[in-house]
C-alpha cells in the first residue's frame, strides 16, 4: 500500500519525522543564550524598572510645579449678615477688618449670596531653587537605573553559579558513568577469571562490592544533574527538556585571559554610590537655596452678588443672590521669605554636609574593596591555571598507569586489590580534576561580576 502512495507525499512525511525528531533533541544550552531568555521579566528586575519609572514621575512632577498654580472658586449660599465693627484673623496669613456697620432691617433672617473668584500664583523666581531640584531628581533617576543595572549584573552572576553547578553536574555524572564502566569491566574480568580457575571466586565478590558502590554514585550525580536543571528553571522558567552543554570546553578549560587589573569607575557597583553622593551634593545645594525668597506674580479675578439692596431692603429668593454684582481684580507682585530658615537653614545644610561625607566614603570603600577583591581573585586564578594543568598532565599517566595493571591483573600478575587500589586512585584524580575545573570557572565568573565584562565565559560556554 505504501507504494501506491504519491512520492511527495513521502516526502512530506520524512521531513515531519526529521522535524519531530529534531524538536526531541538537546535543546541550544549556551549561556549567552540563557540570558537572552532570562530577559527583564526577572521581578528583581521588574521591582527596579518599577523604580526608575517611578523617580521619572517625580521628576515631572516636581518639573509642573513651576506652572502657574490657578485656583476657581464658586460659592452660591444663604445666610444671615449681621455684623459688627472689628478686626480679626480668619485664617493664618489673613486678616479682615470690618466697619460701618448700619442698622438692615431683616439681617438675622438671611438672604442668597453668589461669589465666584479665580487666582493666579505664579513663582517667577525662586532664585534657583527649581533648577536645583530638578538637578537633583534628575541624579535620583540615574540611581534608580544604576541600580537597575548593578540588579543585572549581580543577577547574571547569580544565574552563571547555577549555570556553571549545572555543568559541574553533568559532569560528575559522566564522571561516575566512566567509573561504573570501569569497575564493571573489573567485575567481568575477575569473573571470568574465577570461572576459569585462575583467581579465587573471592575477587568476584569483592569486584561486585565495588560495583554497587559505583552505582550508587550515579544515582547520587543523576540526583545533582536534576536538581541542578530545576534551579535553572528560576531563572529562565519555560526551560523544559535536556540542554547541550558546552560540556568540551568546561572540561577543557584553557589559559583563562588576565582580564582588567583594576575597577572601571563606570561599573554598575560603583554607579549606584557615585550617583548617590551627587544626589546628597544636589539636596545640600537645595537647601542652600531654600534660604532665599521666592518671589510670585499674584493676581485675581473676582465677582459676588447678594439679595440685599443698596437702599437696606432683603430678598430672600434663589435669584436674588445674582443681583447687586461687583466685579473686581488684583494684580502685583509678592515676596515669600522664611527668616527663621536662615537659622535652621544652617544645621540642614551642615547635616547635609554629614550625608555627603558619608556618602563619598561609602564609594571609596566599595572601590577599594573591589579593587582589592579583583586583584585578589586574578592571583588565585593564574596559580589556578596551572594547577589544573598540573593535575590534567596527572590524569594522562593515571591512566596509562590504569591500562597497564589492567593488563597485568588480566595476565595474573598482580590482585584484584592491587587492580582496585590503582582504580580508586584513578577516579580520586578524575574527581579532583572535575573539582578543581569547577573551582576555576567559578573564580572566573566571580571576576567577570567584578570587572563587569563576561566576554570571556560567553566566548568559552557556548
Amino acid at each position: 500500500m505504501m507504494k501506491n502512495l504519491p512520492l511527495y507525499l513521502m516526502g512530506m512525511l520524512l521531513m515531519l519525522y526529521s522535524v519531530g525528531a529534531y524538536s526531541q533533541g538537546p535543546k541550544e544550552g549556551s549561556l549567552s543564550y540563557l540570558w537572552e531568555l532570562m530577559g527583564d521579566k526577572y521581578p528583581m528586575l521588574t521591582e527596579k524598572q518599577a523604580r526608575i519609572e517611578e523617580f521619572e514621575y517625580r521628576k515631572k512632577e516636581l518639573r509642573t510645579a513651576a506652572l502657574p498654580q490657578v485656583q476657581l472658586q464658586l460659592q452660591n449660599s444663604f445666610g444671615t449678615f449681621a455684623g459688627t465693627n472689628g478686626a480679626f484673623f480668619p485664617i493664618p496669613g489673613v486678616f479682615n477688618v470690618n466697619g460701618n456697620v448700619e442698622n438692615k432691617g431683616g439681617a438675622s433672617a438671611g438672604t442668597m449670596n453668589t461669589f465666584g473668584s479665580v487666582l493666579l500664583d505664579w513663582k517667577v523666581s525662586q532664585f534657583g531653587k527649581q533648577q536645583k531640584m530638578m538637578e537633583s531628581a534628575g541624579y535620583e533617576v540615574r540611581e534608580a537605573q544604576s541600580n537597575y543595572d548593578a540588579s543585572l549584573l549581580s543577577l547574571r552572576g547569580k544565574m552563571t553559579r547555577t549555570y556553571l553547578n549545572l555543568c559541574y553536574a553533568r559532569a560528575g555524572l559522566s564522571w561516575a558513568d566512566k567509573n561504573a564502566s570501569r569497575v564493571k569491566e573489573i567485575f567481568d574480568l575477575s569473573s571470568s577469571l574465577a570461572e576459569a580457575g585462575l583467581k579465587p571466586g573471592a575477587d568476584t565478590a569483592l569486584a561486585a562490592s565495588a560495583y554497587l558502590q559505583a552505582m550508587a554514585q550515579q544515582e547520587e550525580w543523576q540526583g545533582k544533574y536534576a536538581a541542578g536543571q530545576d534551579n535553572l528553571k528560576e531563572f529562565v522558567p519555560g526551560l523544559s527538556g535536556a540542554l547541550r552543554l558546552p560540556m568540551k570546553m568546561y572540561g577543557n578549560i584553557g589559559l583563562a585571559d588576565q582580564g582588567l587589573d583594576a575597577v572601571s569607575t563606570s561599573h554598575p557597583f560603583l554607579q549606584v554610590l557615585d550617583q548617590r553622593l551627587k544626589y546628597q551634593q544636589s539636596q545640600k545645594e537645595v537647601l542652600a537655596r531654600k534660604q532665599l525668597p521666592s518671589i510670585a506674580l499674584l493676581a485675581g479675578l473676582s465677582a459676588r452678588g447678594t439679595g440685599i439692596n443698596r437702599d437696606g431692603s432683603v430678598h430672600r429668593d434663589f435669584a436674588s443672590g445674582f443681583d447687586n454684582s461687583s466685579r473686581n481684580y488684583l494684580i502685583g507682585l509678592g515676596l515669600s521669605w522664611n527668616l527663621t530658615g536662615l537659622y535652621t537653614g544652617s544645621l540642614e545644610k551642615k547635616r547635609a554636609q554629614k550625608q555627603v561625607d558619608a556618602a563619598q566614603s561609602q564609594y571609596q570603600l566599595q572601590k577599594l574593596q573591589m579593587n582589592t577583591a579583583l586583584q585578589a581573585i586574578s592571583s588565585r586564578i593564574n596559580a589556578q591555571v596551572k594547577q589544573v594543568a598540573k593535575t590534567k598532565e596527572a590524569l594522562k599517566k593515571t591512566l596509562n598507569a590504569y591500562d597497564l595493571y589492567l593488563s597485568r591483573y588480566e595476565a595474573g600478575l598482580i590482585s584484584l586489590t592491587e587492580l582496585l587500589q590503582i582504580q580508586a586512585l584513578l577516579q580520586q584524580v578524575e574527581k579532583s580534576d572535575l573539582e578543581l575545573s569547577q573551582e576555576l570557572w567559578t573564580q572566573l565568573n566571580i571576576r567577570a561580576e567584578l570587572s563587569g565584562d563576561y566576554s570571556y565565559l560567553f566566548n568559552n560556554l557556548k
